[in-house]
């Protein structure tokens, strides 16, 4: 979910999970926004909500900056 210039992505993950990657949550987040030509991502917040049935919910958010290229 894009607002303005942040992007919100909803990462669950199984409670005892060892092999997790952080970058494919991300990676497959973008691919539900599209960035305009010349935007960029920065990670501005990981935030933990807890856990619900043997999850783990974390918020991931980036914020949407211009290119310097």
């Amino acid at each position: 979910m894009r607002i303005n210039n942040q992007i919100v992505i909803e990462w669950t993950i199984a409670r005892v999970y060892e092999d997790f990657s952080f970058a494919k949550a991300v990676d497959n987040g973008l691919k539900q926004v599209n960035l305009n030509e010349g935007e960029k991502v920065e990670i501005h917040q990981l935030v933990n909500i807890g856990e619900f049935n043997n999850e783990k919910i974390f918020l991931i958010i980036l914020n949407v900056i211009a290119s310097k290229d």
